[in-house]
């Protein structure tokens, strides 16, 4: 039996609503269906006695979350290195640049990497100048949860959100990365269709309800840029806010959705798509080479600067009843390749590696 401390940090922070709080909580449920493993939640590695290995599920460059003297070995989860690819777009100041020298310190003496896809990889050998076979790429997985739903229920939301029979729908974060401003573009362009008049556009996170005054923090001018543009474009009857919504109302408007889009400049994975996947919704999503890895062959793909591009294919999709259900159909079977039972298994694989070595 290995015996692992898995520091759950992230789950008694704000992060736990994030993605990260997402992987922490579904791999330590995952984990702990195995026999083999005896799991020990920490957040304070002072208290860690007697363990075969440590795993700190998310590593911030800008932050202190991996201590640089350990006792045990240790495996680290890095989801992605997106500022570091692009830091003018992700400003830190003096006490983040010192933190991120530490934390580069800390992460040269771990024995493994977990990070979520291929390019995640190959981007982390390229910024960090880490050893390819210190890092393991498992994909990440949906929650169960994401899944075709009855009509009842999905009839209870629609009327609860009074949505429009065809909508867009984005869920996740605003900040520049996602390529927000070129969504709301992009969909103004198909509002020009005299076919789609009725289309709306849903957008799911809480930072989309954000009252915010002072608009210098990066995430902030995004939200600003984006409410801007839905107001000059005069679309706030069509493009709707919805903000933060609980689990199974997510699943419903998955199962709603005309098309999801994922149109964002990058990313580490992409679990949205994966969620959206799992539910049977038709996607289209930029072409980045980690939502290439998520939707394979059940997605359709574009150029995320080139709004023709996107406009012609979310059209085609919109209009074409039998390629939506095609759509629809490549995408559950897509979902069923990625699972939290494989994600656990592989991670098993890592743990055993680093104990072994």
């Amino acid at each position: 039996m290995l015996k692992i401390a898995l520091n759950i940090k992230p789950l008694k922070t704000a992060h736990k609503d994030r993605g990260i709080g997402y992987y922490t909580a579904h791999l330590l449920e995952s984990l702990k269906q195995d026999s083999f493993l005896e799991i020990e939640e920490f957040t304070d590695i002072g208290v860690v006695k007697d363990v075969d290995l440590l795993h700190y599920p998310w590593f911030d460059f800008y932050f202190h979350t991996l201590p640089i003297k350990r006792k045990y070995k240790t495996c680290v989860t890095i989801h992605d290195v997106i500022p570091l690819l692009f830091p003018t777009h992700y400003p830190v100041g003096l006490r983040g640049r010192v933190n991120f020298i530490l934390q580069k310190l800390a992460l040269r003496s771990v024995d493994a990497i977990i990070t979520d896809s291929v390019i995640s990889k190959k981007d982390i050998i390229k910024v960090l100048k880490i050893k390819d076979e210190k890092i393991y790429s498992i994909p990440l997985a949906s929650d169960k949860d994401f899944k075709i739903l009855s009509d009842s229920k999905l009839l209870k939301v629609k009327r609860k959100y009074n949505l429009a029979d065809q909508f867009l729908l984005y869920v996740g974060d605003v900040n520049w990365v996602k390529n927000l401003p070129f969504l709301i573009e992009g969909f103004k362009q198909l509002k020009k269709n005299p076919h789609l008049s009725n289309l709306n556009l849903i957008l799911i996170g809480g930072a989309f309800l954000k009252q915010v005054e002072d608009f210098d923090h990066p995430e902030l001018i995004s939200i600003k840029t984006v409410n801007s543009l839905i107001k000059d474009f005069k679309l706030d009857g069509e493009v709707k806010r919805v903000g933060r919504v609980e689990k199974e109302e997510l699943v419903a408007f998955y199962n709603l959705a005309t098309l999801y889009v994922q149109p964002s400049f990058y990313e580490g994975f992409g679990l949205p798509v994966l969620e959206a996947l799992s539910c049977g919704a038709p996607v289209i999503c930029s072409d980045t080479d980690s939502l290439k890895e998520v939707g394979g062959e059940a997605a359709l793909y574009f150029n995320p600067t080139d709004k023709t591009q996107f406009s012609k294919i979310a059209e085609e999709v919109l209009l074409n009843k039998s390629l939506q259900k095609k759509l629809s159909d490549l995408a559950l079977r897509r979902a069923e390749n990625f699972s939290w039972d494989k994600v656990s298994k592989q991670t098993k694989e890592v743990y055993l590696k680093i104990f072994n070595d």
